[in-house]
């Protein structure tokens, strides 16, 4: 069923700092981190794409009362590449998941997504939803972004030849960390203050200075993406509540089919709110954020 086990390091850890965590899934180690109690209900977190499990250190600490475990996806973060000639795709993150799930035992816990993490939660939702209590789905969803069927088929294709023609160009290598921290506020709509967390365990020291730990085929073309009539089928087999909430400033590519969506999903509640596109991660938003988790998840204010 699943392949490895579970480990985690506690060695000098602060009593207040989360629990770093690996796991071994079908040969790949995947790295995380747990806050929270032990005991508590069981949570999932998923950040978004070139993102990683910091993305969760504002609203993570605000929720102590699940077991929360934030993934760092194959590629990102801590976590292992996947082999040469492997697409990264949603459907083999899923599969990671419930393989991590598996090993700790869960059969059943929360989502917490963001961006991708958020279009990956929705659909583990609607493939799993035996699975999954409820979702909480942070600017994001499982969408098409409107591309065509013929815009689809050149996108495969276009995936394949750049896998075929991946060559070994490096990522650029910075002097400090500051450095990427503006190059993240540059090409994004992040704070500083965002972005220096998602810096820190993104970043590897390489000579000369400091890089990516990213794995660069991340931005590839994703090939077999579902269509529209794949999604109205997820969510009409979703059955776990879920709580979407849309950043108004924040990513565009899908808020034209949230109306399809709740259209077919049985219990999915928007909630709109001021804030950028990492609306959970930023100081003057993630206590908003964590307000609207907490009593979509039933915790105690």
């Amino acid at each position: 069923m699943t392949q490895g086990c579970a480990r985690l390091t506690s060695v000098g850890r602060r009593p207040d700092a989360p629990l770093e965590r690996a796991f071994d899934a079908f040969g790949l180690t995947l790295a995380a981190r747990q806050w929270g109690d032990p005991s508590g209900t069981p949570t999932f977190a998923l950040h978004g794409w070139l993102d990683n499990a910091n993305s969760f250190n504002r609203l993570a600490p605000q929720l102590p009362e699940l077991n929360l475990i934030a993934l760092d996806f194959a590629g990102h973060g801590w976590s292992a590449h996947r082999p040469a000639g492997m697409h990264y795709h949603p459907l083999a993150n899923i599969q990671d998941v419930l393989a991590v799930a598996d090993q700790l035992g869960w059969k059943q816990f929360n989502v917490i997504g963001h961006s991708m993490g958020a279009g990956i939660a929705s659909e583990l939702a609607g493939l799993f939803p035996e699975r999954v209590l409820r979702a909480v789905l942070i600017d994001g969803f499982v969408a098409t972004g409107g591309a065509t069927v013929a815009e689809r088929v050149d996108s495969n294709r276009a995936a394949v030849l750049r896998m075929l023609e991946a060559s070994d160009r490096r990522p650029p290598i910075y002097q400090t960390l500051e450095d990427m921290v503006e190059r993240v506020t540059q090409a994004t709509d992040q704070s500083a203050a965002a972005a220096r967390e998602l810096v820190e365990r993104g970043h590897k020291v390489v000579d000369g200075g400091y890089t990516w730990r990213t794995d660069p085929r991340i931005r590839f073309p994703t090939p077999l993406r579902i269509p529209t009539e794949q999604i109205d089928e997820l969510m009409r087999r979703s059955t776990s509540p879920a709580l979407l909430l849309v950043a108004r400033e924040g990513d565009r590519w899908y808020r034209g089919e949230v109306e399809r969506r709740q259209a077919h999903h049985p219990a999915l509640t928007v909630v709109e709110m001021t804030g950028p596109h990492h609306i959970h991660l930023e100081p003057d938003f993630a206590d908003e954020v964590a307000r609207h988790t907490r009593a979509f998840l039933d915790l105690a204010n």
